[in-house]
């Protein structure tokens, strides 16, 4: 919001003398911050309006035109005669024209002198907009080029600075979006007033209706009254259309709004001064001479003032007549319904539309504009007449022959209401920390037009129809405070029981699992928490499996993400092919984050949030050296990660086959707890590299850290270290293949004794003298003793139990 300080001096008393940045400053304590303070002089010295006498071809040159121009002497004021050589074509005698003069300067700073051109004296020179710093894009079509001709019968001998009012400060509002009332000359002049202890004066508005009854000469609806809450127009007849005046040209300008012509402009000028949005529509463009608030239609379009075809859809409000949309609600209006210069009557809008839809509507159609902007941020219904009436007043102002018809045309079919808020005196003083004074408080709130009624102890005010944004006591608190002065409220340290912080068992964990898979060398990724259910069919998921059942979204960002994701694996793959496409072959990456499980569908409580951490590992495993070769990513790498993750959060886990159908049958296992499964490991399925279009092989694991948070965590226990060596005993085993090394691994320890230590496989081997349906283990078991060396006497006793164990689950000895 752009407020012009001399445009304000309308309302309020505004003191120039003072710097421009104390009264913004004061502004901006008081919570209206100003972001900027523009001076809107460019540096133009000794430009002056002069009115072309005269015009004479050039003796020596065909492109040159000798000029004599009435102007007023800078120094006496006696009007003078200047001699002006131009080569300007849209130059005639009877225009008033900015004059530079002997010794001027421009915007650019280039200074001009008396000379010769051609022979002939040029005591100046014309200016155009561009020279006098006047920004092309603000000035009305066709004054961009050429010289600038200003409206017939501005003064001669006037300073530019003063005729386009470039005299002016201008400040720059960045407001919140709760203060809607200030998006307005007369709301900020409220604010304005009751900061330098002054009173602010609103425009008389009186309207001449001397045509006759608006009554069957138009007729408006609202269909739905939730996105429009009051529509109003008035007729007006006999209207010119042309020029605005310069006033009212140069206060649009300095508010930010380029002029257009007296009916738009005056529309635009009563919005910056009430804050009320309004439109004009050409009244014998609008078929049936009807105008209807309604959702637009699936399949409607719309040609808008810029000339673009726009489609709508349903649920944008629309302005319509009969045949189809004429203005889309609160944002443009469209260019079939467009006033011109030939249109002799129109028919005035003056409308409250539902924030939410404009701006769903300005953001769908990428038309965000001043009047979009107020709307988004609400409209006082109550100034809604007075906007119209403003309006119809101007226009009459503007030229005399106007006619208004009587009355106006009001759908309003809920009615705006007016709040109360209550508390007492010292409720305020406590939440603020203070000692007011109820009078000074009461001073407070009537200056800003609050209605003060007080019994027993408590207050009642009654909030003011155009501060909506107050409802409640810290709200009155807020007013109060600002007007009273943050810097005089008494600094005060709050008391406080303070505790160190702590972190939640999940936020551990989660951070114990990503250091563990960061030192092991994988990068973390960040997606989207959205996900398509296509993308569990390329995991080869059974329609019955229970990560179809996702969280649909109301209002997606795009087609590709309908639903809340109920894994993080698809994810990942799309972020290998992403990085496959761009010639990135290896990845070993992870993600941590959320899966949403709805407890039922429709949706109609809070869905469940599982916690997971999903990788990825493919391609080479070390860069390229010269003293060793690369390796591939395979089984045992993804196994050793999560190993080690396992061993850094001290969970003895037992490892089992997985049947997760993303995964190859032969090349994947699970980590189970307590017949909790916590983690899912191992090579992705070639269907499914095939689906993501991704080469080689791919290894993924994901771990469960809901799960996880189940399970009991293992308590670090410190053993002395012997100081005697061990002893190891290899035995090679033929089992039966249904029997998993897991299996036999298990029945070791229980029967290999206090002193067994360790046992792990090192060989496996199926073929020639093994016979069929069997296959060959070899183990290597490690014991040792803290009272002495071992012997093979000391250990034969549990070589013999462990084999007479494994004897009855169908293994021998090789």
């Amino acid at each position: 919001m752009k407020a012009s300080l001399t445009w304000m001096k309308d309302y309020v008393p505004v003191d120039t003398t003072k710097p421009a940045q104390e009264l913004a400053d004061v502004l901006t304590q008081a919570g209206i911050p100003v972001e900027d303070v523009i001076d809107m002089d460019p540096g133009l010295k000794k430009i002056y309006t002069g009115k072309i006498i005269e015009i004479t071809k050039h003796p020596d040159a065909d492109k040159l035109q000798v000029c004599q121009v009435a102007c007023l002497d800078d120094k006496t004021g006696e009007e003078i005669t200047k001699q002006i050589v131009t080569a300007a074509t849209n130059v005639a005698v009877g225009q008033v024209v900015p004059v530079a003069y002997h010794k001027s300067r421009l915007a650019d700073g280039t200074e001009i002198k008396k000379g010769k051109l051609r022979g002939e004296v040029s005591e100046g020179m014309f200016c155009s907009v561009a020279e006098l710093g006047v920004p092309k894009d603000m000035v009305m079509p066709g004054e961009a080029e050429g010289i600038y001709i200003l409206p017939e019968g501005t003064p001669i001998g006037m300073d530019i600075r003063d005729a386009l009012m470039l005299n002016d400060t201008v400040y720059e509002f960045e407001l919140t979006p709760n203060r809607a009332d200030c998006f307005s000359m007369v709301g900020l002049s409220r604010e304005f007033a009751v900061l330098t202890n002054q009173q602010n004066t609103e425009p008389t508005v009186t309207v001449t209706e001397n045509g006759n009854a608006i009554d069957g000469s138009v007729d408006i609806q609202i269909e739905d009254s939730e996105l429009c809450q009051r529509f109003m127009v008035r007729l007006v007849t006999n209207v010119k259309v042309g020029p605005s005046p310069l006033w009212l040209q140069n206060r649009l300008r300095n508010g930010g709004i380029r002029p257009i012509n007296n009916v738009v402009d005056v529309t635009n000028y009563v919005m910056l001064e009430l804050g009320q949005p309004m439109h004009a529509y050409d009244y014998d463009k609008v078929v049936g001479h009807q105008l209807t608030a309604r959702p637009a239609k699936a399949g409607e379009t719309i040609k808008t003032l810029d000339g673009t075809d726009r489609e709508l859809t349903e649920g944008m409000l629309v302005i319509a007549d009969v045949n189809g949309p004429v203005g889309v609600a609160g944002v443009m209006g469209g260019l079939d319904s467009e006033v011109t210069e030939q249109t002799t009557s129109i028919i005035l809008e003056a409308a409250v539309f539902k924030g939410a839809s404009i701006r769903r509507t300005a953001r769908a159609l990428g038309m965000r504009s001043e009047a979009s902007g107020r709307f988004e941020r609400g409209i006082n219904a109550e100034y809604t007449p007075v906007a119209l009436d403003r309006a119809a007043q101007l226009l009459q102002e503007l030229a005399s022959d106007v006619v208004v018809a009587k009355g106006v045309v009001d759908v309003y079919p809920v009615k705006a209401t007016t709040g109360t808020v209550a508390f007492t005196v010292d409720a305020i003083n406590a939440y603020l920390g203070t000692q007011i004074e109820a009078s000074r408080m009461k001073e407070i709130l009537t200056t800003l037009s609050f209605q003060w009624e007080e019994a027993n102890g408590v207050v009642t005010v009654g909030v003011p129809s155009w501060r909506g944004d107050v409802t409640v006591m810290p709200d009155i608190a807020e007013e109060v405070a600002r007007i009273y002065g943050y810097d005089n409220i008494p600094n005060r340290t709050p008391w406080a029981n303070l505790n160190s912080g702590t972190m939640s068992d999940k936020k551990l964990l989660f951070k114990a699992i990503r250091n563990s898979l960061v030192d092991r060398g994988l990068s973390e990724v960040i997606t989207f928490s959205f996900m398509h259910p296509d993308s569990l069919k390329k995991l080869l998921l059974p329609e019955t499996d229970s990560r179809y059942q996702a969280v649909p979204i109301m209002n997606p960002i795009t087609e590709d993400f309908p639903v809340m994701r109920t894994t993080l694996i698809p994810s990942l793959l799309d972020v290998a092919a992403r990085n496959i496409a761009q010639k990135n072959h290896d990845l070993w990456i992870f993600e941590s984050g959320a899966v949403y499980q709805p407890k039922s569908l429709p949706v109609t409580e809070l869905p469940s949030e599982g916690y997971r951490v999903t990788g990825l590992m493919m391609g080479k495993t070390n860069e390229v050296q010269w003293e060793e070769s690369q390796r591939d990513t395979d089984f045992y790498d993804v196994k050793g990660v999560l190993e080690r993750m396992l061993a850094d959060s001290r969970f003895e886990a037992t490892i089992e086959r997985s049947t997760e159908p993303y995964l190859h049958p032969g090349v994947s296992a699970q980590y189970v707890v307590d017949d909790t499964v916590i983690a899912t490991f191992g090579e992705l399925h070639p269907q499914v590299m095939k689906a993501y279009d991704l080469p080689g092989k791919a290894y993924i694991f994901d771990i469960d850290v809901s799960a996880i948070l189940t399970i009991p965590q293992g308590q670090l226990q410190y053993k002395e270290i012997s100081k005697f060596p061990g002893t190891s005993r290899d035995l090679a085993i033929v089992a039966p293949k249904e029997i998993t090394s897991q299996d036999i691994i298990r029945l070791i320890y229980q029967h290999g004794g206090d002193h067994l230590e360790r046992a792990f496989v090192f060989d496996v081997y199926e073929g020639e003298h093994i016979e069929a349906g069997h296959r060959s283990l070899a183990y290597n078991l490690s014991f040792r003793s803290n009272e002495g060396t071992l012997t093979d006497e000391d250990i034969q006793p549990n070589i013999d139990e462990i084999i007479e164990a494994l004897n009855e689950i169908g293994c021998k000895l090789r």
